[in-house]
């Protein structure tokens, strides 16, 4: 019985153990990107994997939380995250959508690419196989499940999103760059005149 419960008590300071290392292995990764941008191809899958939907478009990262992404196919959009607000152009309908950053993005694993703080991180649970690093957060409402982040040395090189909806985002990096400089400005939106806004800020 005795030699029973130390196994049970050895496996589970084993597996934090581990989980720690993962979630510190993954934060000095991530720390070390300092700016990160490439093109990226998307693919969507369905719960039974069916291919739903293809895309394109670029991801810019910043240190602290400075982000851009951009959809150029199937059509063209815009996020952008400057720390505070959120910002979502959809061009084609010539609407933008304004959050606010610490309701929106917080809320998702996203925030740990260019988050070191460690009450946002005590909401994830990080394991790791490899190069591959799997984020699980432990809210049952987060609208993003699982982020699974592939890396080819420094560089992120795929990102995998499973959503509440259990469709999983498949994005593979080209044309990588790490740690170049990133302009301010390109995570600043300036909508263009007779833009359609709702600021979900204000309510």
């Amino acid at each position: 019985m005795l030699r029973s419960m130390l196994a049970v008590v050895l496996c589970c300071f084993s597996a934090a153990s581990l989980a720690q290392s993962a979630e510190q292995t993954l934060q000095r990764k991530l720390a070390a990107i300092k700016s990160f941008s490439a093109g990226f191809e998307q693919q969507v899958f369905d719960e039974q994997q069916q291919l739903l939907q293809q895309g394109k478009g670029e991801l810019m990262l910043k240190q602290p939380a400075l982000f851009r992404f951009e959809t150029t196919e199937p059509e063209p959009n815009l996020f952008i995250g400057d720390g505070s607000s959120l910002w979502f152009y959809n061009e084609p309908l010539e609407q933008l959508t304004i959050y606010d950053a610490a309701n929106e993005v917080n809320r998702t694993p996203f925030v740990l690419l260019t988050s070191t703080k460690a009450e946002l991180w005590a909401q994830y649970e990080v394991t790791q196989q490899g190069e591959v690093f799997i984020i699980r957060s432990k809210a049952a409402d987060s609208p993003v499940v699982q982020l699974t982040l592939s890396f080819s040395g420094a560089a992120l090189s795929t990102m995998q999103v499973l959503d509440m909806n259990r469709q999983t985002s498949v994005f593979n990096f080209t044309l990588v760059q790490l740690n170049i400089e990133l302009d301010d400005k390109l995570f600043r939106f300036e909508p263009p005149a007779d833009t359609d806004i709702d600021d979900q800020r204000q309510r």
